[in-house]
């Protein structure tokens, strides 16, 4: 017997791993709101259902990585893929974005990433038309990154 492909099967199957990574990133970001807003690692811990070293483990990695806590291209691709908003939706926010580009820190040894390198490492996530269109539409930011 053979099992025929189905995109609706394909799509909920890809939208467990999105889920899963969306979550650490919501989790990350509700721990830090809530820290910078004063409540307890206790009290972040009960109302998340996580233990308090858990807690203090998501403040630090808060603390020392603040623009893990802001919205970037990647949780827009995972929105997509988790089905939490449509192509259009997707593909609008990704062509407005206004991404950064990595680069070297001054001592040449350190990739530091910017915003389009979460394009660029976006695997399965992002279909090689949509990719392709990001691209072009990039060109002259990718341009001016490099002046």
């Amino acid at each position: 017997m053979s099992i025929a492909y189905s995109p609706d099967i394909d799509r909920q199957l890809k939208a467990v791993p999105a889920l899963t990574e969306l979550a650490k990133i919501l989790k990350l970001r509700a721990v830090n709101v809530a820290v910078q807003a004063g409540l307890s690692q206790t009290q972040i811990a009960a109302a998340i259902g996580v233990t308090q070293p858990e807690v203090s483990r998501l403040a630090k990695a808060a603390r020392l990585t603040p623009a893990a806590c802001e919205r970037g291209p990647r949780e827009v691709l995972l929105e997509y893929a988790a089905g939490r908003i449509d192509h259009t939706a997707m593909m609008d926010e990704l062509a407005s974005w206004r991404y950064t580009f990595g680069h070297t820190d001054p001592t040449g040894e350190v990739y530091l990433p910017g915003t389009w390198d979460q394009i660029e490492r976006a695997g399965d996530l992002l279909s090689d038309d949509d990719y392709q269109r990001l691209f072009a539409l990039t060109a002259t930011q990718r341009a001016g990154a490099r002046a």
